[in-house]
C-alpha cells in the first residue's frame, strides 16, 4: 500500500511580511517525517513532497503520477484553504484515494474540518505517528476506520469522533525521522538560529508544563515526555555520519525542564567526542550557572528565551509564570557562561498600553541579546487567546491574515490601536538593531560564513522593515 505525505503549496510570503522575507528560512517538517518513518517501519511504501518547492499544479501532477492509496497533508491553520483546494482536485482525479489531514490546523478544527471539506476522509488529532499508522493498517486490511483513537473520520454521511489517543510515553521507541525523503538541499534555516551548515533539527522532548495564553500545545499541555540522553545523541550521531551535520537546532519547548537529562546529553556528546554546535529554547527559571557552563562545553552556542514583555502585569496576563527578575538573571548568567541569547517579545498583549510597549523595548536593549524578535500577538484556533480575541471588535479572524511574522496586525487590545502595535514593532527593531554598540558587537562576534551572510540579509531587511509607512 502506498502512502503519500505532503505539505500544501506555500511560499515565504504566506507566513512573512514582504519586507522581512530576506531573513526567513525553511526547515523540513520533522513531525511529518516522523510519521513517514513509522509507516516505513510498518511496511508501507511512503513518498513525501513539500509544497514549499511546488506550485499547486506541480504538486497535483506529482500526486497523480504517484497514484497513492492514501494522501495525508500536514496543515497549519493559515494553509487550510490551500489544503482544501488541493484535496478537492485530488478527489476529482483519484476518487478512491483516502484523504486525511493533521497538524495544528486540523487538530484545532476537529470535526469542523470534515464539515468544511467534504473531500476529506479523516483528521488526525495532535500527536500523529501511531494514529496515522493505525488508520493505514485499517485501510490496508479493508477494515472500518471507526474506532481509531486520535482521529475524526467520515463514515458515509456520518462524521465519527473517535476516542482521544494517549500521548506516546516512550519516545525512545520512535525511529529517526525519515530525512532521506526530504529535499534537504532546498532548505535553509533562518538566520540567527544556526551557527554552521549543514544543520539538522532534533526534538528531544515533547510537551510543556506551562499554560501560556497564546499557545496551542499539539504535543500536550502539562504533559512532559523525554527521550534518554543516549537516544538523543544516537540521532545526532546519525546526522553527523550520514549528512555531515555540524549544527543542531533543538525544537523542544524547553530543553532544560529536566536538568539531569540536559546534563546527561552534554556528557554523552562529550563522551563520544561529537563536536557540533547547538541551539535550544529554555525557560528562564530552568537554567543555572553550573548547567550553562556544561552546556557551553558540550557545544551549546545560543539559548532562546521567550521574554515577551518588560512589564510584570503583562507577563501575568500571558500566564508566563515568570518574573522580570528571573528573566534578567537567566540572560545575564547565560552571557556569563559564554552562550549567546535569542530573546523574543510580544506587542499587543491584552491590556497592554503603548507606554508599556516602550518599557518592553527598554528591557530588550538592557538584556542586549545576540538576536531579538518582536512579534504582534497572534490568536490561533485552539488557544485561549483565540477564544478571547473572537469576542473583540478589534480582531480580524481571517486565518490567512494571522501570523507572528505577517505585516498585518490581526488583533489589537482595547488599550491600543492596530497602528500603535505596528509602530511598536518598527520602533523596537529600529532602536534595537541600529545601536552602534550592537552593530559593533555583532560584527566582531561573527564566527561563521553563515552568520556573515545573515548580517547582510538582516541589514537589508531592517532597512526595509523600519522605514516610515503611512499605513499599517
Amino acid at each position: 500500500m502506498k502512502v503519500m505525505l505532503i505539505v500544501p503549496p506555500w511560499t515565504i510570503l504566506d507566513i512573512r511580511a514582504h519586507d522581512t522575507q530576506g531573513i526567513a528560512g525553511k526547515w523540513p517538517p520533522i513531525g511529518t517525517l516522523y510519521i513517514a518513518s513509522v509507516l516505513r517501519q510498518d511496511g508501507f511504501d511512503v513518498a513525501f513532497r513539500d509544497g514549499a518547492f511546488h506550485t499547486h499544479e506541480d504538486l497535483l501532477k506529482i500526486i497523480l503520477q504517484e497514484k497513492p492509496d492514501a494522501l495525508g497533508a500536514f496543515v497549519i491553520a493559515m494553509f487550510w484553504e490551500r489544503a482544501r483546494s488541493l484535496f478537492r482536485d485530488v478527489r476529482k482525479a483519484l476518487p478512491n484515494c483516502f484523504l486525511f489531514a493533521g497538524g495544528h490546523g486540523p487538530s484545532a478544527f476537529g470535526s469542523k474540518a470534515l464539515e468544511e471539506c467534504r473531500d476529506l476522509d479523516a483528521v488526525v488529532i495532535s500527536e500523529g505517528e501511531y494514529s496515522v499508522r493505525d488508520l493505514m493498517r485499517r485501510l490496508r486490511d479493508g477494515d472500518s476506520v471507526r474506532g481509531v483513537s486520535g482521529t475524526v473520520v467520515r463514515d458515509g454521511e456520518e462524521i465519527v469522533v473517535n476516542s482521544v489517543r494517549p500521548f506516546i510515553e516512550n519516545l525512545n521507541e520512535l525511529p529517526i525521522p525519515a530525512m532521506d525523503l526530504a529535499y534537504l538541499k532546498g532548505y535553509q534555516p533562518s538566520y540567527g538560529q544556526v551557527l554552521k551548515l549543514p544543520s539538522m533539527q532534533v526534538i528531544s522532548s515533547r510537551g510543556c508544563m506551562n499554560d501560556c495564553l497564546y499557545c496551542y500545545r499539539l504535543m500536550g499541555r502539562h504533559v512532559l515526555r523525554f527521550r534518554s540522553p543516549e537516544n538523543v545523541v544516537d540521532e545526532i550521531e546519525h546526522y553527523v555520519d550520514r549528512y555531515g551535520a555540524r549544527d543542531i537546532k533543538f525544537w523542544d519547548e524547553s530543553f532544560t525542564y529536566n536538568r539531569e537529562r540536559a546534563l546527561g546529553i552534554c556528557h554523552e556528546l562529550l563522551r563520544r567526542n561529537i563536536r557540533v554546535s547547538w541551539w535550544i529554547s529554555a525557560r528562564a527559571d530552568s537554567v543555572d550557572p553550573e548547567l550553562l557552563k556544561m552546556m557551553k562545553r558540550a557545544g551549546c552556542w545560543c539559548i532562546n528565551f521567550g521574554v515577551e514583555s518588560g512589564v510584570q502585569k503583562n507577563l501575568d496576563t500571558l500566564r508566563k509564570n515568570l518574573t522580570i527578575e528571573q528573566i534578567v538573571k537567566a540572560v545575564a548568567d547565560t552571557h556569563e557562561a559564554g552562550i549567546k541569547t535569542f530573546t523574543t517579545y510580544i506587542f499587543g498583549i491584552p491590556g497592554e498600553t503603548f507606554a508599556e510597549g516602550l518599557q518592553t523595548i527598554a528591557l530588550a536593549k538592557k538584556l542586549n541579546s545576540f538576536i531579538t524578535e518582536f512579534f504582534p500577538i497572534s490568536p490561533f484556533p485552539g488557544t485561549d487567546l483565540w477564544d478571547m480575541a473572537c469576542k473583540s471588535d478589534t480582531f480580524n479572524s481571517d486565518i490567512r491574515k494571522i501570523g507572528l511574522l505577517k505585516e498585518e496586525i490581526a488583533y489589537a487590545p482595547d488599550t491600543m490601536s492596530h497602528s500603535e502595535v505596528a509602530e511598536l514593532r518598527r520602533r523596537a527593531f529600529r532602536e534595537y538593531y541600529m545601536r552602534p554598540s550592537f552593530v559593533w558587537r555583532y560584527v566582531t562576534g561573527i564566527r561563521s560564513a553563515f552568520e556573515l551572510k545573515g548580517l547582510f540579509a538582516g541589514a537589508g531587511t531592517l532597512l526595509k522593515f523600519t522605514r516610515d509607512k503611512k499605513e499599517c
